[in-house]
């Protein structure tokens, strides 16, 4: 099925939208349909589902999430990240799906339609760890991709083969604003709903697997990096035609050996022709398996460990926790747009710095992580201090018993927004760096995926 979709895409879609930029922009569509339901339903679970009954779901997504995150580097290297990621999203719509019939037939009291959501909450885990895996291992390969096609091009104008600028950095950026971009929209429509209504509904979560469906077909728009060419390969094609010309019509044996420079030149086209078809593994699931292990107990993957902790530790309590207890309703949904609206930008700025153009050398690439790394540690800590500073008004707000839950218009507001921002901005850092090392750290496809699960 897959290979037909190859076919009709690779006939009915121009240049433009074989490039790894634009590619990157449909796979950020994708997580902006998913996520612009996602994100709210998970940021509102408590006010939802009750807080029990939330607390359970979420546990089953963490748990399934973190015990399938070991597998799911063999299932996207075995079948494809496209049939890897359509699967992944529908795992996102059976939670959906299972709220709308607690909604209509279940409620808090109602001990089957409970089980039944926190079921959901577990597929879901399982359906976000192949989506996750999937989805680094393709930026990852449209970025060497997009390497491989820059460096072609310029040993076909210079006549001469030099290191490519690395694109990891520019297109996880674009890729992680995109995505924050369903937070936004997200919180808007929670600011807008949950302003004239304190609950989820039927309409609402039907809209939101509206949404989730939308982004497991953007899923089939998505082409492998094989695929892949210039923007203006046309160019390309000309001059290296020109180039051939200028080389047949001059064999003087002075010309020995830019003719063979050439022909090395020439042996690499096939680096822009199209190829239909994913870069599959051919291991068995056991020795992919092993393969993932081994490379889990490497120094680099142990250097990174930490880095990918915090990825996943953080955002619990700064928007579950620090978010539920101290926010009113509609004030979430504002919170939501100032957390990813600094993510877009952080994602943005961070991914530039990091493929600037420069002397691309060992000590440069070293530099410019070491200063990515020591702003992360700096905002991270001081968006910290604000969430300290509030915990400490929250404790004395209880012992003078006062309501600890702040509104959008109260000046209080403030401080906890500041954390807000600045735990944004240290989450798009921290993200497009951990990409961008392990975009320089590893090539092929299978580790790729390996690194990421």
């Amino acid at each position: 099925m897959f290979a037909i979709i190859d076919k009709l895409l690779l006939t009915h879609t121009p240049t433009w939208y074989r490039s790894p930029t634009v590619q990157t922009v449909t796979l950020g569509i994708v997580f902006f349909w998913v996520f612009a339901a996602y994100t709210t339903i998970q940021f509102y679970s408590s006010s939802t589902y009750g807080a029990s009954l939330a607390a359970d779901s979420v546990s089953a997504v963490y748990l399934t999430f973190t015990l399938t995150c070991l597998v799911s580097p063999v299932i996207i290297n075995l079948w494809g990240c496209r049939l890897s990621m359509f699967l992944g999203v529908l795992g996102y719509a059976a939670l959906v799906l299972v709220s709308l019939i607690y909604f209509l037939y279940g409620g808090e009291d109602v001990l089957w339609a409970r089980r039944l959501v926190v079921l959901g909450g577990a597929v879901l885990g399982c359906g976000a760890s192949t989506l996750w895996t999937a989805q680094g291992r393709l930026i990852l390969q449209y970025a060497s991709r997009a390497e491989e096609l820059e460096a072609f091009s310029s040993q076909i104008q210079n006549g001469e083969e030099r290191k490519s600028n690395t694109q990891t950095g520019k297109l996880m950026g674009l890729f992680w604003a995109i995505f924050q971009c369903s937070s936004l929209v997200g919180g808007s429509i929670s600011f807008v709903y949950y302003n004239r209504k304190p609950e989820g509904s039927t309409a609402l979560y039907s809209v939101f697997l509206g949404f989730i469906i939308m982004g497991a077909l953007f899923t089939q728009l998505l082409l492998p990096p094989s695929m892949l060419q210039n923007t203006h390969a046309k160019k390309v094609d000309q001059l290296k035609e020109k180039k051939d010309i200028e080389m047949i019509s001059e064999s003087t044996p002075l010309n020995a050996d830019s003719g063979a420079e050439y022909e090395r030149a020439e042996s690499q086209t096939t680096n822009n022709e199209i190829v239909m078809c994913e870069d599959l593994s051919h291991q068995s699931w056991w020795q992919e398996a092993q393969g993932t292990l081994n490379m889990f107990f490497t120094k680099k993957m142990l250097y990174l460990s930490p880095l990918f902790f915090y990825t996943g530790f953080n955002q619990p309590y700064q928007q579950a926790t620090f978010g539920n207890r101290f926010f009113t309703r509609r004030t979430i949904g504002a919170e939501l747009i100032i957390f990813h609206a600094m993510e877009i930008i952080g994602a943005i700025v961070c991914g530039r710095f990091l493929d600037r153009q420069g002397k691309n050398t060992d000590a440069d690439r070293r530099k410019r992580a070491i200063i990515c790394l020591g702003a992360f540690v700096i905002i991270n800590f001081t968006g910290n201090a604000f969430a300290f500073i509030q915990e400490c008004a929250a404790k004395q707000a209880k012992q003078d018993n006062m309501d600890i839950q702040i509104d959008i218009a109260d000046v209080r507001v403030i401080s906890p927004s500041l954390a807000f921002a600045c735990w944004g901005l240290a989450d798009a850092t921290i993200q497009v760096y951990c990409y961008w090392l392990m975009g320089g750290f590893y090539t092929s496809g299978s580790d790729h995926a390996r690194a990421v699960g």
